[in-house]
């Protein structure tokens, strides 16, 4: 029984991979992690040279990642949200599984769970990830989103610049009531002068926001990891029952 784990947020421990390894760890199968932003898996050039032969012609990590794709039953992907999207990381990883697709759908009947860590995009981003997975045959056994780290809690003048996250997403900005002031209030106090895209003021209540402080979060990684177990065991006995000449 073998797991990878894909992580696509660049952020070096990120609440993304924490999550990924959490399920990893669940399943309690040999397992493998592997952080998209240490290697080099470049983006889909449309050159449909796989079609044939379902190999990717591009010479870079996409070579040996994609055959520890095949050999996994089960693959966990988890991606952080940048301007309302996967991580481009995540992105090329996707496109590039494409090359598994063509006439023969090698990637059908594995196992799959999606992990989605953001400030306002999360839910969407996970509905992304499980389209994209199905649409290569695999079955999401489990999805889970998870608050993040704000960049601009980290760069530096967050407290006062204008155009930070949870000013673009702001009901000014879009007419729509996301949700950011609420989630990040025991994070994020935003001061009446604040003017979204005109004049910045917050104060910081706390400067990082850790999956691991949040025992609801980490108990649904789990959840999904042991529900990986149970799927791969299950199939594996069916196939086991499927060829009993008794």
């Amino acid at each position: 029984m073998k797991v990878i784990g894909i992580s696509g947020s660049p952020t070096k421990d990120s609440n993304t991979d924490t999550l990924v390894k959490a399920i990893l760890e669940a399943t309690e199968a040999q397992t493998e992690f592997f952080k998209l932003s240490s290697i080099k898996v470049g983006p889909c050039i449309a050159c449909m040279k796989c079609v044939q032969t379902n190999e990717c012609i591009i010479n870079d990590d996409f070579k040996w990642l994609s055959k520890k794709v095949m050999e996994a039953d089960a693959i966990v992907v988890g991606s952080s949200t940048f301007y309302g999207a996967a991580s481009a990381f995540t992105k090329a990883f996707i496109e590039r599984l494409y090359s598994k697709r063509h006439i023969k759908l090698l990637t059908a009947g594995k196992f799959a769970a999606t992990v989605a860590v953001g400030v306002a995009a999360e839910k969407m981003v996970g509905e992304w990830l499980g389209n994209a997975l199905r649409a290569g045959g695999m079955e999401i056994v489990g999805s889970m989103t998870a608050k993040g780290t704000p960049c601009c809690f980290v760069c530096g003048p967050g407290e006062t610049c204008a155009f930070t996250v949870w000013n673009a997403y702001s009901k000014e900005l879009t007419g729509m009531d996301l949700g950011v002031e609420e989630a990040y209030k025991e994070y994020l106090e935003l001061l009446p002068d604040n003017k979204p895209y005109a004049h910045g003021s917050a104060k910081f209540l706390k400067s990082y926001r850790s999956v691991k402080d949040e025992p609801e979060v980490m108990a649904e990684a789990e959840r999904i990891g042991r529900l990986i177990k149970e799927r791969i065991k299950n199939k594996s006995k069916t196939a086991g029952d499927s060829e009993c000449k008794c």
